[in-house]
């Protein structure tokens, strides 16, 4: 009996010891990315680099952004990068670059972005990319479905348009959401968290406004996009200024935006508003932290479930850069994320 003994507590000694050699230490369980911003160098040129998209899916996501590098500084076109984050619990070091590894399980999941791009790019200028992820397609497809906006100006104005890829990879010839465009310039479409209502930006009376469509949120994205009949357009007053505020963008109960209005840091600053008993609370500016003298352009939030804050990408033509406007990442106050 005492033999028995002895053998079962030297396993059990013997299998801790196993557990506590092959168990890390780790000194950092929640991530934190930084509260001034960052240069993402690694996707950034002379050029300007801006208008950026990312949905929220993991990680490692794509992220799109016009640019008019392709052109040499003439029009603008819509690129697409893979970026990662990357954060060390055992020193705490946080990287945040273009993944290139063909065999990252998202490389081959949004590959099918590219074939969008074929179709979205034009001789004419493409601003203001916004991804919207949708349910994956489990008949053996090993790819992720989007409804890709963005806005176009081959008509003389910017118009809202979009293209999706719901029955198969490739993505169908862009349509305009007719509803939202007018004879001026109508960009930047955002959803709210239910999808009731989509923000964006026109200058239809005159300066800058951010606009707003309520929508039958009991339908489908693609019968909301495509239903031509007449839609009430409101400029929201509360977000709206007498000045240009543009680059709406809603993460929950977030919403972010750019404006020049007065009181801010110069040029065009980034403003954020909370959503409160089903209201958007005055714009609060970033603070001298994130704005500077100089532009700071279209923000989206994305959440990160692992970290202490959320990560806020932007533009800016700020000095240090490579040229021209750079995307820049920067932390934020964590939102909350509704139901």
């Amino acid at each position: 009996m005492k033999t028995r003994i002895f053998i079962r507590n030297f396993l059990l000694f013997g299998l801790m010891l196993v557990v506590l050699v092959a168990c890390p230490k780790y000194e950092y369980f929640t991530g934190s990315f930084p509260e001034t911003p960052t240069n993402l160098s690694g996707f950034n040129t002379e050029f300007d680099d801006y208008n950026m998209a990312s949905p929220i899916i993991g990680e490692t996501f794509p992220l799109c952004f016009s640019t008019n590098r392709n052109s040499n500084g003439a029009n603008y076109d819509i690129i697409y990068k893979l970026m990662t984050i990357e954060f060390s619990r055992t020193d705490g070091t946080l990287k945040v670059f273009e993944n290139k590894d063909p065999e990252h399980y998202s490389y081959h999941e949004n590959s099918g972005i590219i074939k969008a791009l074929e179709k979205i790019n034009t001789s004419f200028d493409e601003f203001g990319p916004y991804l919207v992820p949708m349910e994956w397609n489990y008949n053996g497809n090993n790819y992720q479905p989007y409804f890709f906006l963005y806005s176009n100006n081959a008509s003389g104005s910017q118009d809202i348009m979009f293209t999706q890829n719901l029955e198969n990879e490739n993505y169908v010839t862009p349509l305009e959401v007719e509803f939202l465009n007018s004879e001026f310039d109508d960009a930047y479409p955002t959803f709210n968290n239910d999808n009731s209502e989509i923000y964006f930006t026109s200058n239809r009376e005159g300066n800058f406004s951010i606009y707003k469509v309520g929508t039958d949120n009991n339908k489908e994205i693609l019968e909301i996009l495509t239903d031509n009949s007449p839609a009430l357009v409101e400029k929201d007053a509360l977000l709206s200024s007498e000045f240009d505020d543009k680059c709406p963008f809603i993460s929950h109960d977030l919403l972010v935006f750019t404006s020049n209005r007065e009181g801010g840091f110069g040029g065009y600053d980034l403003y954020y508003c909370r959503l409160e008993d089903d209201q958007w609370s005055d714009p609060i500016n970033f603070g001298n932290k994130i704005n500077t003298e100089y532009d700071e352009f279209r923000p989206i939030v994305r959440p990160q479930w692992d970290f202490s804050n959320d990560l806020m990408l932007f533009s800016s033509n700020r000095p240090g850069g490579k040229g021209g406007f750079d995307l820049y990442y920067v932390g934020v106050d964590k939102i909350n994320r509704l139901e």
